[in-house]
Formats: C-alpha cells, structure tokens, sequence
C-alpha cells in the first residue's frame, strides 16, 4: 500500500504546476430566482394527477360507503369471531387502502347506490314551521263574534268580542232590510222582532214592525205593539200618533182620540191638530179647546188655528172671544175660500146676538 500512495504522491507532483501559473477566472454571479412559482407550480401537477388518477378508478376500487346493516352486521361478527390473540405477531392484510371522495353523477350512479340510504338528494327539504296552518272560519253568534287577527310574527290570534245590544239590534235590521228585499216578509218580521228584544225603547224599529204587522192584516198585533211602547214611554208623540192613525185607517176614531188624550210638553203641530180635529168630533171641547191654544201660540200666523179656536169659544158662549178669534183668522193664511164665507157668517151672527142683547 506504501508503494501504491508513493506513486499516486509522484504522479500527482509530474501533473501539477507552479500555482503562479494558474490564471484566475472571473464568472458572473448567477442571478437567484423566485422559487414560489416553482412551487406553486409542483403543487397544481400533483393535484392535476392526483384527480387524473381518481376519475380513472374502477367502480370495483371503490370502497362501499353504506353497506346494508345485516351485511355488516355479519361482518362484524365474523371479524370478531377470528380476532387473533395478542401474543400473536400481527400481519398486515392487503385491501383497499383509498376512499373515494368523488360525488357519483347520474350517469354513473348504479340502482343499487340509488336506494342506499346514505345517499344525498337535491330535494328541498319543507319545514313545517314554514307551513301556515289555514285560518278557522269566523264564527256567528247572537251575543258574541270571534275576530281573527295576525300578529307580526305570523301567528293567528282568536279573540271572543262581546257585541252591545244596540250592535246586536243593528245587525238583526240589516238581516231584516235584506229580507225585506227579497220579499220574505216572514224573515223580516223574525228580524225585527229580535232586534226589539234588543233594544225595546227603539221607536223606529218598533214603528217599523207595527207597520209590517199592518201591512200583512194582523191589525190587532200592529196595535198591540204601539201600545206595548207607549206603556214603556207615555210621552213618545210618535207612537201615540202612529196608533191613532192606524185606529183612524180602521174607522175607530173614538179610540184614536183616546191614543191622543195626552198633552205632552214636546207635541208636534201634526200631533195637535190632529188632536184637535179628533176632539171637535167627538164633542171634547175641552181637548179641542186646549189643542188650538197650544197651536195658535206655536204658529200665530195660520188662519186655520184661529179657525178652529174661535169655533170652541162660541161653543163655550164665549162670543167676545170667538168673535177676536175670527177676524184674526181672515187675517191669516191658509184658509180656503169656504172657510172664509163661514167666518163672515159667523161674525154676522154673532153681532146680531149682542145687538138682540
């Protein structure tokens, strides 16, 4: 070995030169370069064959996702039943060691991955929050309603409110003026009379009801329900007049004065004269006389008031009186030509009177 280092040692001194021989040499300094686009790069390659790779798996490499329960139900128990002993040296099985993650198209997906359980679907899904429940249908009582309102949050509130009883007699008149309508007189007689239990001191509905009765031919029902609600209000003019007419319609006018025997505070000048004429039928000079003093001061102007008084103050042989009364009814209007030609024959005998006197 001493010889062989001896004459590589003398080769190498015959090859080798002075170093004042060796020439220098001068090199450029190599200009460094990015290495992210290197990188970068490597890493698209690995995923472009990576997925190269996957998309050329055979359907038969593909490990099952969902296996039925009873298969693995019996691969469990067989696996468990050859579980090797821990003393024993562990040996590596070859199998399928890739899980595909690539999502199954329809053209490639197989009846049997189609009824697996665990397979997804592009069906919405519908909660039944977001169904709304179809609102209950108002319900229609006689002393009560339910009204349905939606809160901002959507749901649907039911509330009992209790109608007054002029609501409730105001809904029951409606039902009877549709009826009316229709020409269901028996609908709207029911209607009306629930809409009086109501409110009993209604004179319209009252008025109105009487008139249906009348109209139908049940006069002594009509009469019955005036009188029923002039008990209830003694001084109601309206009422009062509405019988005496219906008594006057029927050739009752003894009765009919006896509906207007009272003198209310509030009397109308058709109620009072009405009063009046019934009264000078009927030899009430005393109504008669009280009736054209109330109308005389009510309206002063018409000739027929005047009239009418100065004829009961020459029943009542009170000629001084009757015969004022008469001149002031030709002072009036409203008078007719007869009525004029009895006044001035009243007036000459009445002055024949006081001058036999």
């Amino acid at each position: 070995m001493s010889a062989i280092n001896q004459a590589l040692s003398e080769l190498a001194r015959k090859k080798g030169g002075k170093l004042s021989e060796i020439e220098q040499i001068r090199v450029s300094p190599v200009k460094q370069r990015s290495v992210v686009p290197w990188v970068v790069g490597t890493f698209a390659i690995s995923l472009g064959v990576g997925g190269w790779a996957i998309s050329y798996q055979q359907p038969s490499q593909i490990e099952q996702i969902a296996p039925e329960p009873s298969s693995v139900f019996n691969e469990s128990v067989a696996t468990n039943s050859h579980v090797p002993s821990p003393t024993v040296k562990a040996t590596t099985q070859g199998g399928t060691i890739y899980r595909s993650e690539v999502p199954r198209f329809p053209s490639t997906v197989s009846e049997t991955d189609q009824a697996s359980p665990l397979v997804a679907t592009s069906q919405p899904v519908v909660s039944l929050a977001q169904v709304e429940s179809p609102s209950q249908p108002e319900v229609a009582g006689n002393k009560s309603e339910q009204v349905s309102s939606k809160t901002n949050s959507g749901d649907i509130v039911i509330q009992q409110v209790e109608l007054t009883a002029e609501q409730l007699s105001n809904n029951a008149q409606k039902r009877a003026q549709k009826a009316l309508d229709s020409n269901n007189l028996d609908e709207a007689l029911a209607n009306y009379s629930e809409a009086l239990k109501y409110t009993p001191y209604d004179t319209k509905v009252r008025q109105t009801l009487s008139a249906l009765y009348y109209g139908k031919g049940d006069v002594r029902r009509a009469g019955e329900l005036l009188q029923k609600g002039i008990s209830l209000d003694k001084e109601s003019v309206v009422l009062r007049l509405a019988l005496a007419k219906l008594l006057m319609k029927e050739k009752q006018n003894a009765a009919a004065l006896t509906a207007l025997s009272a003198l209310p505070e509030e009397a109308s000048v058709e109620y009072l004269s009405l009063r009046g004429v019934l009264a000078q039928q009927n030899n009430q000079n005393e109504m008669a006389l009280s009736s054209y003093l109330k109308l005389v001061e009510i309206e002063p102007e018409s000739g027929r008031w005047w009239l009418g008084l100065a004829i009961q103050q020459e029943r009542a042989l009170e000629f001084e009186q009757a015969q004022q009364s008469y001149n002031k009814a030709l002072a009036g209007f409203g008078l007719s030509g007869q009525s004029q030609q009895f006044i001035h024959d009243r007036l000459a005998l009445i002055k024949q009177l006081g001058e036999s006197k």
